[in-house]
């Protein structure tokens, strides 16, 4: 199945175990670059000592590298689907190409140009897992966080950037101690087809001539699929070290169809960090480095094999965040209690401005003379007043309208005007003030959105006076009917005519002829309504 999984699983001591036909090797990494190494046969005796191992080995994750002859790949398109349905195809595919094992990958490399536009991919599998099982079983029966199953020939695309490797046809020729020679051909830099052959015992043959006799075989094997491009060439990458690098230099050589790069193990080993000194032509080291670090990586493992791995990472999680968790309440309470001393000096020195300023005023309030009132009621007393000015109203808008309608009555001249704001439109000016007759209409209600009434009265006279009363009441009552119109006022009375016309008044006179001096009085009471929320003037 296919998975993809982070391998940064911790910056802790990691592992690889590398997996091969005949044995396993573990390689112990230090800070992230690979220490050490211990080797386990695949056999009984092996196993068993892998076993007292895991017992007695501190908990951390293994990743397993798989490098074996006993995996295959195949070219084929799937449609372009997701989900649930693209799993159920993958599915069809493996059960169909590769029976008898549930190692199986999908690797993704493009879509189709025409068409359909279906999903390139390349389908492989471990078709014997017989050689992986008895090592991931002891894994899991130790409880070991196991990151995932990887296959080697997929994870050397990862080695192209490293050595420059950007052809279109880049074939990459290593050595394994543990396995043999791996021949990787990559096309426009995905896997195509990967072969896994012995090498033979030191000494026994030279090396180099080897290398190219088996190079041979895969060149005309690709040449029979059609896997290269025509228009470009070759690329061979060959990695080894000393006599036998030595040697290829020697026996190889480029032409127009095929070229090559020799790639020296030892400074490779060397970019990539690894400790020590590279004194082999063997490319181990350099691939389990590579695994530790690539950030993702597709692999065989499912969820069987992952479980103690994804309970690893959770409880790492965990961990993580219980500590965060605690720093930040650790830096909270300590904001809280600087806050809480900035707060603390604050109050001291608002108690310290308070007695000061309390023995001030002590000393202030000692050269004064001594007085009935305390000052809290003299405060209270001012207070009151000011608020007693803000409600007082003022008599401009009164005014302005009794000034225009004298104005349009020039013999009434005005002596005396009393005025006062009230909430009630009934108020007199004086206690003794008596009306001797109403406006010509009845008062109407008191009208709404009215809060108080401006009351005032006017006392005037009639100048020039010859005597005629028929005319100055005239002039009195036009004065009156032109108040009465004016904008907000509510009631406007006569208290007072030039000549006092009431039924229960004397009349009086004389038959004697004299010079007399003629008076004509009149008074007037006005009311104004204010509105509710408006300052008057």
């Amino acid at each position: 199945m296919t998975s993809l999984r982070r391998l940064r699983f911790s910056r802790a001591d990691r592992r690889t175990l590398v997996v091969t036909a005949d044995r396993a090797t573990l390689y112990l990494a230090r800070g992230g670059r690979v220490a050490n190494s211990y080797v386990f046969g695949a056999d009984e005796a092996g196993l068993a000592n892998f076993s007292r191992y895991l017992a007695g080995a501190a908990e951390s994750p293994l990743a397993v590298l798989v490098d074996v002859v006993e995996e295959e790949y195949r070219q084929d398109t799937l449609p372009h689907v997701f989900g649930a349905d693209r799993r159920a195809v993958q599915e069809r595919k493996y059960a169909r190409l590769f029976r008898g094992t549930r190692y199986c990958l999908t690797l993704h490399q493009g879509r189709e140009p025409e068409g359909r536009r279906d999903d390139r991919v390349l389908f492989t599998a471990l078709t014997k897992p017989e050689i992986v099982e008895p090592w991931v079983a002891l894994l899991q029966e130790h409880k070991v966080p196991i990151a995932g199953i990887f296959s080697l020939p997929i994870l050397s695309r990862e080695l192209l950037p490293r050595i420059h490797a950007k052809g279109q046809n880049v074939l990459l020729i290593s050595v394994q101690g543990a396995s043999g020679l791996r021949q990787t051909f990559f096309r426009d830099g995905q896997l195509k087809i990967s072969r896994l052959a012995q090498m033979p015992r030191p000494g026994t043959i030279p090396y180099a001539a080897h290398v190219l006799s088996e190079l041979d075989k895969l060149r005309r094997y690709l040449n029979s699929l059609a896997l290269i491009s025509r228009e470009h060439p070759l690329e061979i990458y060959i990695l080894s070290q000393g006599q036998m690098l030595s040697d290829l230099r020697t026996l190889c050589r480029s032409s127009e169809a095929e070229h090559f790069e020799l790639i020296d193990v030892s400074r490779l080993a060397v970019e990539m960090d690894l400790p020590g000194e590279q004194a082999t032509p063997y490319s181990d080291g350099v691939f389990v480095q590579l695994l530790l670090d690539a950030t993702t990586q597709p692999n065989y493992a499912g969820l069987e094999e992952t479980r103690y791995y994804t309970l690893y990472r959770s409880r790492i999680g965990l961990q993580m965040a219980s500590v965060l968790m605690l720093l930040a309440s650790i830096g909270w309470s300590g904001f809280n209690f600087l806050e809480g001393v900035s707060y603390k000096r604050q109050s001291l020195d608002a108690a310290q401005k308070v007695n000061f300023y309390q023995d001030r005023y002590a000393m202030a309030h000692q050269g004064l003379p001594p007085t009935p009132v305390e000052a809290r009621d003299l405060k209270t007393a001012v207070e009151l007043v000011k608020a007693l000015e803000r409600r007082k109203g003022a008599p401009t808008p009164l005014f302005e309208q009794v000034g225009a309608a004298l104005e349009r009555a020039p013999d009434l001249v005005l002596d005396r005007v009393v005025w006062l704001d009230s909430a009630d439109p009934e108020a007199t000016t004086a206690k003794s003030q008596k009306r001797t007759r109403n406006a010509k209409t009845p008062p109407p209600p008191r009208p709404p959105g009215i809060a108080r009434f401006h009351i005032a009265t006017l006392e005037g006279h009639v100048a020039p006076f010859e005597g005629d009363y028929r005319a100055a009441m005239a002039s009195v009552d036009a004065v009156v009917a032109d108040l009465g119109n004016a904008p907000d006022v509510i009631r406007v009375e006569v208290l007072a005519y030039p000549l006092d016309i009431r039924p229960e008044a004397n009349v009086a006179g004389t038959s004697i002829a004299k010079t007399t001096t003629f008076e004509a009085k009149f008074t007037l009471r006005i009311v104004m309504g204010v509105a509710d929320g408006a300052r008057a003037g």
